[in-house]
């Protein structure tokens, strides 16, 4: 599994899904779940390998300002399930957010950034497929890099993404 495969296969889970459907089996997690049910359990290792060193890269203060500012609030458990949509937006979206959180301005309002679901797809298609508990350690910092800012400035910085993104 390499990054190219991995995107790959997440592109393919966005384009397969439907998040407006009532029936979560057309969601994007269960259709990233099934795509992977079709691989070997190393290469389904892999790809949760890759996901993993993803989120933990995104622990960072920028991009939690920014969810923070898209929701209206944003606790720990909501800036991992933000960090898990912003992977299955795809390579391009999740690079340009880690450049500048502000290009999530140009997402459609009702594309779905919390993503819970995204994380465990690995998980559960191993599991499925082994009957075994996939354990996957990635190095994750204590504290998001980059540096807090107080909260007026960072709603201040990240307003855009309010306008754009919150549909009130």
């Amino acid at each position: 599994m390499d990054d190219a495969r991995f995107w790959a296969i997440i592109d393919a889970s966005r384009r397969g899904c439907d998040h407006r459907s009532a029936d979560e089996a057309r969601w994007q997690p269960a259709v990233l779940e099934r795509l992977l049910r079709a691989l070997t359990p190393d290469d389904i290792e892999a790809f949760a390998l890759i996901f993993e060193a993803l989120h933990a890269r995104a622990y960072r203060w920028d991009l939690w300002h920014a969810a923070y500012v898209i929701a209206g609030g944003c606790s720990d458990d909501g800036f991992a399930d933000f960090r898990s949509g912003l992977i299955g937006l795809g390579r391009e979206v999740f690079e340009d957010a880690l450049r500048d959180p502000l290009t999530l301005a140009r997402l459609p309002r009702d594309t779905e950034l919390s993503q819970e679901g995204m994380r465990y797809a690995a998980r559960r298609a191993y599991e499925g497929l082994t009957g075994r508990h996939l354990a996957v350690d990635v190095v994750h910092a204590i504290e998001p890099a980059g540096g807090q800012l107080d909260e007026e400035v960072f709603l201040r910085k990240y307003a855009e993404l309010e306008r754009r993104l919150d549909p009130r």
